[in-house]
């Protein structure tokens, strides 16, 4: 009597299944492993590239810092020349202030000496401020005329008043008082006017 077993003539068709199945799930890892595998290459591509990039940040960081020191120096010097040079600046202003007013009582004195007629002479001379006080003595009140005269045209007066005036034996004593602009030039020819003046004025 001859017997068949069925199930066991499909026996090899499932053997045939799984070993066609095999290869599949290679594949499939194996793209896993290439998959993670460039992932990883990428992050340390990236990390690398980051790495890089703060590396040289750092550097311009630290060049930007030492020039920075550098201009905190010398701005510190210029610093240090400018207050010099405002020191130097006000000394000169000083100076020059000296200056104008050492030679604004020169130029008074010399003006007067040139606006005196003959036969005047001057016993007293205040200055306040620009007011300026005479005493003095003629022998006529032309010549004290022709003195203020003078004081006016050398524009260093421009205002003179007589004060008083009193003649006792032929000498007369006067007393003037003169507005005086040191600021104001002299006007041209008006030294020679000075001079020149009193002499249609001489008894």
């Amino acid at each position: 009597m001859i017997r068949i077993n069925l199930l066991t003539a499909d026996r090899p068709t499932s053997k045939k299944k799984v070993a066609a199945g095999a290869p599949g799930a290679f594949q499939a890892y194996l793209f896993l492993i290439l998959f993670g595998g460039g992932a990883l290459l990428g992050s340390a591509a990236l990390w690398w590239l980051e790495s890089a990039r703060i590396a040289d940040l750092d550097t311009k960081i630290g060049q930007a810092k030492k020039r920075q020191a550098e201009l905190q120096a010398i701005k510190v010097q210029v610093d240090q020349f400018l207050a010099k040079k405002r020191i130097l600046d006000a000394k000169v202003k000083l100076i020059e202030q000296l200056k104008a007013q050492q030679s604004g009582p020169v130029h008074m004195l010399d003006e007067i000496s040139k606006a005196l007629p003959d036969f005047v002479w001057l016993t007293s001379l205040d200055q306040t401020g620009n007011t300026v006080r005479f005493a003095g003595e003629s022998n006529g009140l032309t010549s004290v005329a022709d003195f203020i005269s003078n004081l006016q045209r050398t524009g260093w007066f421009p205002k003179v008043d007589l004060v008083s005036s009193t003649e006792a034996n032929n000498v007369v004593s006067f007393a003037l008082q003169a507005e005086f602009r040191p600021q104001t030039p002299p006007a041209a020819g008006s030294a020679g006017l000075g001079v020149v003046a009193p002499a249609a004025g001489k008894p």
